[in-house]
């Protein structure tokens, strides 16, 4: 089969298309025919080299988490699952895998893919929808219903930030959403009440004081967001960096206000719960850009430089 690897450690130009053997499932693991995958930010990353002291990558490899594919094989122990049958999977082992013809996926990560959802739509969702509720629910402690919090998300119309718009909204937060003018339409139309155009304004100042600010953005400096906090405000940084660390330890002596580090543990749970939300149409993916698996150079030098409307998704033939 034919797969998008990194032979060393490098940016895009060092992908290549190769042909490795077909892989096995073993206990507990299905191996699917790829459908569908997106484009996240730690998949050139971990490719990257820059993060290989904390999570070092076998090479070659095939890189990719979010998956979306036809059961092919199941091997022991491996649950409900049987061949046939389309999954939805955020891959747990690293660099993932879905970038390949076919790909190996633990039976406990994937859950069914609803009736009337679009394996683009699905494969969208796992890494970057989790992320973002994991953030707000679990690191921030915002309700999912009846909430009344007043949340910013900065990077409102990115991968991460579109879901945490929709996800706010739902809940029943107040939320404000910082993103380009030319996004501003259709963040609103996710659930955004008050849209801050960046390009325009001070974009941490204008709808302030939050309860819950999710940064998506990347944003280097903690003053800012402490500025805009309430007393007992919650930021979440899902690109989290060691040189956080320090200001998380001075927060906790000098405030009440919080910085929790957003670390994804993707679990079927949550991905059944967000499909289910999917499904009943209160949580859409927006992809804004699309590119074959066989691409991915191309799909990975448009996730570096940014700006892109949702994800960037990935496509796979059809069987021949």
């Amino acid at each position: 089969m034919k797969a998008v690897q990194f032979p060393r450690y490098g940016g895009p130009d060092v992908l290549t298309v190769n042909d490795v053997p077909e892989p096995v499932p073993g206990t507990g693991q299905l191996l699917v025919r790829m459908q569908a995958s997106s484009v996240n930010p730690i998949d050139w990353k971990l490719a990257s080299g820059v993060l290989r002291f904390l999570m070092w990558i076998k090479r070659p490899a095939t890189p990719g988490f979010d998956l979306v594919g036809e059961v092919l094989q199941v091997g022991p122990q491996s649950g409900k699952f049987s061949i046939g049958q389309q999954v939805v999977a955020r891959i747990s082992q690293n660099p993932g895998g879905a970038t390949a013809e076919k790909a190996l996926v633990s039976a406990k990560d994937c859950v069914l893919l609803p009736e009337g959802i679009t394996p683009q739509d699905a494969a969208a969702l796992p890494l970057a929808g989790m992320t973002a509720l994991q953030a707000l629910r679990d690191d921030c402690g915002m309700k999912l219903t009846g909430e009344t919090k007043r949340v910013l998300i900065v990077g409102g119309s990115g991968g991460v930030g579109h879901y945490a718009v929709q996800i706010a909204h739902q809940a029943g937060a107040h939320v404000t959403a910082v993103c380009s003018g030319k996004r501003a339409a259709v963040v609103r139309s996710l659930g955004a009440s008050v849209i801050i155009d960046y390009q325009q304004q001070d974009h941490l100042r204008s709808d302030a004081p939050y309860d819950i600010i999710l940064d998506c953005a990347s944003k280097p400096n903690w003053a800012p967001f402490e500025e805009v906090l309430t007393e007992r405000g919650v930021l979440s940084q899902i690109t989290f960096s060691a040189g956080w660390l320090a200001r998380i330890a001075w927060t906790k002596l000098s405030s009440k206000k919080r910085i929790k580090p957003t670390m994804l543990k993707p679990n079927a749970k949550d991905l059944s719960l967000l499909l289910g939300w999917m499904k009943q149409g209160n949580l859409q993916s927006l992809v804004g850009a699309s590119f074959p698996f066989t691409d991915l150079a191309d799909a990975w030098r448009l996730n570096e430089k940014g700006g892109t409307l949702g994800k960037i998704g990935i496509t796979y033939p059809e069987p021949q």
